[in-house]
């Protein structure tokens, strides 16, 4: 049986909530058992992809270095809304990994090609 491939939607900022968090738990674990694993930062998710991220400073583990490992995992394809990077003033050059900006119609097909769509 092929395996499944897995969209995950990242719209929360990093901190606050574990959804984040628990959203790259399922990417890793999925990726450990040779699944096919893409990400897509949109609205408020954008934020994760920032470079320098405080979160000792809130008492949180961060996002960042989770990002770091992703390729080790084999998720390399890593997307960002162009509209949600816009309405906050961002630029794909200032992210922490190279993310490939996609336009309204390109999230929405990356979404239709994938089996399973998830959303933290």
């Amino acid at each position: 049986m092929a395996a499944k491939s897995l969209l995950l939607v990242f719209r929360r900022p990093p901190y606050g909530r574990s959804l984040s968090r628990a959203g790259y738990d399922v990417a890793l674990a999925a990726a450990a058992f040779e699944q096919p694993v893409s990400l897509l930062f949109l609205d408020d998710g954008v934020w994760q992809l920032l470079p320098e991220q405080r979160a000792d400073a809130i008492g949180a583990r961060s996002i960042s270095r989770t990002l770091e490992s992703l390729p080790l995992y084999d998720i390399d394809n890593l997307y960002v809304d162009s509209e949600s990077l816009a309405q906050r003033a961002l630029v794909p050059d200032a992210l922490v990994e190279a993310a490939t900006p996609l336009d309204a119609a390109a999230v929405r097909e990356l979404m239709a090609r994938h089996d399973q769509v998830l959303v933290f």
